[in-house]
């Protein structure tokens, strides 16, 4: 009998009871699949809420999607778009699509590693497989109504045979179940090599999160006014405005403990920056409280409006012919910010007890109208948490401060994060930057000392200005000079930009230079091969089979590995044509670790030199976009500090996080940063803890500026 979590005797108790059509699937698939099966019911995955998820160990994962629909009730157009009959208005999420979203964001979102290893070896897609069990259909009637009409779009046939599996109630016997767990490999005479017992616990993890014990946490000493936050029960409604390093994501974490204690509810936690995911669950592990992880939902705004969306059913439809830009706009106005698009589904949305907003200055009021009006429960608990001079997307600010639909403020005026140094010149910077345009603060206060451990209280700040923007070696040379050489250790080294382009070459130079890995939270330059690579087409080009051929040994089951090779020697190839004498050996090297000599590899690029800048040019980053976004979101959503190495992160990405030491690098303006420079610039400083330093890239305009700030506090 296969595992069913929660047990059927769970399920049958609970509020919201299962759909007939889902109880009837749990129950057979108890009774008629052996104990290496588990079925999920329901799992909360962050925010997504499958109906059903099949796992077996060693073998694989299917979605199930339920749906009690009667299909005379429904239409399809040409595009297999759903819509109620006679009311072609009511447009409603294909089934389909829905399924594929949930397994897009196990890959995109939710299994760490897993999108890159999709990237590297496209098998990794068929490890998880999609199903629809039609409770009111027959397989013919499914068939009749999603397959036969359009028998003649080839490309929509292979998208079927390849990624969906429709079930009908005629198929609810052991033989046709069994047929399709073979076909999807999750009965098989071998096991998955692909679908390892990493990968296993990892999906385990993620679908039955563990119970949080109090010896998991940590002591912590919350000051006075922390701790009136983190108990209150009156106030359901607050505004938490905090300066830098007061400790604004520690209290909001206590809170949702505290909060979770009193109601049992659901909690929902939400930021704007992706990557603070990681910070907040961090955070709310170190509470001294047993709670379940099941309870709490931890995103950021737009990846939980997506998984509503879909949740819901409610399709997302887009104009093909927009450009990017014009898509972004759209989604916020039909989507994003259409607030009467939830309220006229309120009903069917499943409202959280309590909901906590992190970074609130980056939220548009409609975001924070939508999530309060629509997404929280009635007499629930709703607290927003933030800083304005951290206001680096331009948001609306009234009376020097974000405007929220929470009335009054409670205030965290005390930096508990950086050494004095640091403080320093985050007052300096007010003071002289945003003396005209917000409340100033002032955290050197001696009410410091409300919180009962010692530190250091100096720390180091350091200026450099560097006119040639072109020398990445100099960049390395500095901080290795002024961090690895000084015996600080990797993991507490963080390198902060604005841009992508910047911080991906420094990266690629300092690995290939130290031999140390990086942590960073934007493609490497080995990806974008790998993607590139992807793209070419089932006839490839001669250049490819060749370097294929050279790369490639006997014991390798697909060219898989021997792609992974290439990628790292092009990485190398063209580190050595920009830096001739100081990665001239290190190509030499992994030549020889691939057995060929490095002879042998300059002679092949040469001789396809034409082709490959051809197609670099071809699949250059900007070509890559969509998918090196993906790549990036995946990246900032499991990102860890301790993680053993150095950080690598725009400002961007950094906001929220901290760390030892901070090298902030400084570069030229441009438009789409005109008007919060000034607050990106802020918030890169006020990262570091204790030693920050601050180098210049050519930025003429900030040059003096930032000398003087620095050398007042110094």
């Amino acid at each position: 009998m296969a595992e069913i979590i929660p047990s059927l005797d769970k399920i049958y108790k609970l509020k919201v009871k299962p759909q007939e059509g889902e109880l009837k699937l749990l129950i057979f698939l108890a009774e008629n699949l052996d104990n290496t099966f588990e079925v999920y019911f329901n799992p909360y995955m962050n925010g997504d809420r499958p109906d059903i998820v099949l796992m077996h160990k060693d073998f694989g994962v299917m979605i199930i999607e339920v749906k009690d629909y009667n299909l005379d009730c429904y239409q399809l157009d040409e595009h297999k778009h759903w819509s109620v009959k006679n009311d072609k208005s009511f447009h409603l999420i294909s089934p389909v699509t829905q399924a594929i979203k949930y397994k897009e964001n196990l890959y995109n979102l939710h299994i760490e590693k897993l999108f890159e290893k999709k990237i590297k070896n496209f098998r990794y897609l068929n490890i998880v497989s999609c199903a629809i069990y039609f409770h009111n259909a027959s397989c013919t009637q499914i068939n009749d109504f999603l397959v036969t009409p359009f028998s003649k779009d080839i490309n929509y046939q292979k998208f079927l045979k390849n990624n969906i599996d429709f079930i009908g109630n005629d198929n609810l016997n052991q033989f046709d179940i069994n047929k399709l767990l073979r076909k999807r490999q999750l009965i098989s005479s071998s096991k998955s090599f692909l679908f390892t017992d990493d990968l296993y616990l990892s999906f385990m993890r993620y679908l039955k999160p563990p119970v949080h014990i109090i010896e998991d946490g940590k002591e912590y000493f919350y000051s006075s006014k922390q701790k009136e936050i983190i108990f209150e029960t009156q106030k359901k409604q607050q505004r938490i405005k905090g300066v830098v390093g007061s400790g604004k994501t520690t209290v909001l974490a206590a809170r949702a403990v505290q909060a979770y204690k009193r109601t049992k509810g659901k909690v929902l936690i939400l930021t704007f920056n992706i990557t603070l995911k990681n910070y907040i669950h961090d955070k709310i592990s170190e509470v001294r409280e047993e709670f379940p992880w099941s309870a709490f939902v931890i995103s950021n705004y737009h990846l939980f409006i997506n998984s509503e969306l879909n949740n819901l059913g409610i399709p997302i439809i887009v104009p093909n012919y927009l450009s990017k830009d014009e898509i972004n706009k759209y989604l916020e106005q039909h989507y994003y910010s259409n607030k009467a698009l939830f309220v006229e589904n309120k009903e069917r949305i499943k409202p959280y007890d309590i909901i906590l907003i992190d970074e609130i200055q980056d939220y548009k009021r409609l975001w924070m109208e939508i999530i309060k009006e629509c997404f929280l429960a009635p007499e629930g608990e709703y607290v927003l948490f933030g800083d304005v001079k951290q206001n680096i997307y331009n948001n609306q600010i009234s009376n020097q401060d974000v405007s929220t639909n929470v009335l009054g403020v409670t205030e965290l005026k005390y930096c508990y994060r950086s050494d004095f140094k640091v403080k320093d010149l985050a007052i300096q910077y007010q003071k002289e930057i945003f003396k005209d345009k917000y409340e100033l603060d002032s955290f050197n206060s001696d009410k410091l000392n409300e919180l009962q451990y010692e530190r250091n209280q100096q720390g180091s700040i350091n200026y450099m200005y560097l006119s040639n923007t072109d020398n990445i070696s100099a960049l390395y040379t500095i901080i290795y000079e002024n961090a690895i050489n000084k015996d600080i250790p990797p993991n507490d080294i963080t390198i902060l930009a604005n841009s992508v382009d910047l911080l991906r070459q420094f990266d690629v130079f300092y690995r290939y230079s130290s031999n140390e890995k990086t942590n960073t939270m934007f493609e490497t330059s080995e990806i974008i091969y790998h993607l590139g690579l992807n793209f070419l087409k089932k006839d490839k080009e001669q250049w490819y089979k060749d370097g294929i051929n050279l790369l490639r040994h006997k014991k390798d089951k697909d060219e898989k590995f021997a792609q992974d090779r290439l990628c790292i020697l092009f990485t190398l190839y063209d580190l050595y044509l920009k830096y001739n004498e100081r990665f001239i050996k290190k190509l030499s090297i992994f030549c020889e670790n691939y057995f060929i000599s490095l002879d042998i590899f300059l002679d092949f690029r040469t001789k396809y030199n034409t082709e490959i800048e051809e197609f670099k040019e071809k699949f250059n980053s900007k070509n890559l976009s969509g998918q090196l976004e993906m790549i990036r979101k995946n990246k900032k959503i499991h990102f860890f500090m301790n993680s053993g190495t150095i950080k690598l992160s725009t400002i961007h990405s950094f906001k929220g996080w901290e760390s030892d030491m901070v090298f902030l690098i400084i570069e030229k303006k441009h438009s789409k940063m005109e008007t919060s420079f000034d607050e990106i610039l802020y918030t890169g400083i006020t990262r570091s803890r204790s030693n920050l330093i601050i180098i210049n890239f050519g930025n003429e305009e900030y040059r003096d500026r930032l000398k003087y700030l620095v050398d007042e506090v110094k």
